[in-house]
């Protein structure tokens, strides 16, 4: 939990860490002009891919590798569900006539009750020292939250805030580090409300988007913007290809982490997770998990599951006609393996990566074309391949090299801590 030095060029996550500015009021800036109306993205809009040299030593959602208690990263005890009456929000269109900012406000009347601020913990001993914050969102009447793994992981307590003032220890069920989500417990306030869950494979570029959470410290803060793109790829800092992801112009700062990200209708559409920026703060490229990709993990991460990234441990350059003539190759689809990570698990299972020191693609590795039968062209297919896989499964990696294809198995890892 220790505090990483800032760099500029690296892809921040909106966690707020200490120390953090007094709360001081936010006076509502003056209303922006609406939006026009949203129309249908064009086919395949708002997706990433990539042609240069990619790390793919890749981390996609395995299975757990840990459940029932929580360990370190929980308080102690099991907090009994309360509230069992909690109101749930009917999400419901808002009409604007007077604005885009009419909009935010009834949205944000509408869902900030459910809305918390997670702080967290960490210490040796018997001594705590907050080591950071962020947002979370009620999802379930029996005091079930959702929020970023990053914000929870490797806390020893986490207690959550409500819009009340109302405060309450939590306990963090179940994670999964690959998505970066997890799921706390709590005993709800009495009346906390639920907010609805949208569906995000409904979202389309161009529609408004609302987010609310505690940036930098700063409870019960909205602001708008719209859904820039959807089914985004995107590589943050840590090398781990993420997919899927939908991309908002809504301010996303430090302190955002595990807050929602909302539609018109008040309805959840994605889990606020991380930005792009040069700086330490929103640029306008910000990234949220979608909703229904939490929905899906919630019944596991609910009951204990601790879900975990596997690791293939390549770097590699997916193949073309060019590339395939400067390596002098026969084929010209696959993934050129530029680096095999000594120790990792494909380079174990005797993979080999490309020699060259300094080259932008080294040549001479092998060409990654198919895992278990099915072909590999691209990052995308390989993602797609391991989708699902657990750390200890094997697959069969089919790799050209010296004319010829050869069969090559691999027993896939969780991805270790801080490995780029």
């Amino acid at each position: 939990m220790a505090q990483q030095p800032f760099d500029p060029f690296r892809p921040q996550w909106s966690r707020q860490t200490p120390p953090q500015p007094q709360q001081l009021p936010n006076p509502l800036s003056p209303p922006p002009a609406a939006p026009p109306p949203r129309a249908p993205p064009a086919p395949g809009a708002g997706r990433r891919r990539f042609g240069a040299s990619l790390l793919i030593a890749l981390a996609l959602t395995g299975g757990a590798i840990g459940g029932g208690a929580a360990g370190s990263a929980v308080t102690a005890g099991w907090l009994a569900a309360a509230s069992p009456n909690a109101p749930a929000i009917t999400a419901q269109p808002i009409a604007a006539p007077g604005g885009a900012a009419t909009v935010a406000g009834a949205v944000f009347s509408q869902v900030n009750p459910a809305v918390v601020r997670v702080i967290v913990a960490g210490g040796t001993g018997n001594g705590l020292t907050p080591t950071g914050s962020g947002s979370g969102v009620v999802v379930d009447a029996s005091g079930l939250i959702l929020t970023n793994n990053h914000v929870v992981e490797g806390a020893r307590a986490v207690n959550v805030r409500f819009s009340t003032g109302a405060s309450r220890e939590a306990r963090v069920l179940g994670s999964d580090r690959g998505a970066d989500l997890a799921v706390l417990q709590v005993d709800l306030p009495a009346n906390t409300p639920v907010a609805a869950l949208g569906d995000s494979d409904a979202v389309q570029v161009g529609e408004t988007a609302i987010a609310i959470g505690s940036p930098f410290g700063l409870d019960q803060t909205v602001t708008q913007g719209i859904i820039s793109a959807v089914d985004r790829e995107w590589q943050p800092g840590d090398g781990r290809l993420r997919r899927d992801l939908i991309q908002t112009d809504a301010p996303i700062n430090p302190g955002n982490s595990g807050g929602p990200l909302l539609n018109a209708a008040g309805e959840v559409i994605g889990i606020n997770t991380m930005i792009e920026s040069p700086v330490r703060g929103s640029v306008g490229v910000g990234f949220a998990v979608p909703i229904n990709t939490a929905k899906r993990l919630l019944p596991q991460l609910q009951s204990g599951a601790r879900l975990e990234p596997v690791w293939l441990g390549i770097t590699g350059q997916e193949l073309d006609a060019t590339i395939a003539r400067d390596q002098g190759l026969a084929i010209q689809e696959g993934i050129l393996v530029t680096g095999a990570i000594a120790g990792g698990p494909a380079a174990l299972a005797g993979v080999r990566g490309g020699q060259g020191a300094g080259q932008r693609i080294p040549r001479g590795g092998d060409v990654l074309r198919a895992i278990d039968g099915a072909p590999v062209r691209t990052l995308a297919d390989l993602a797609d391949r391991l989708t699902g896989r657990r750390p200890g499964d094997t697959v069969t990696l089919t790799i050209w090299r010296d004319g010829q294809d050869r069969q090559l198995p691999v027993t896939l890892a969780a991805w270790p801590a801080g490995q780029p």
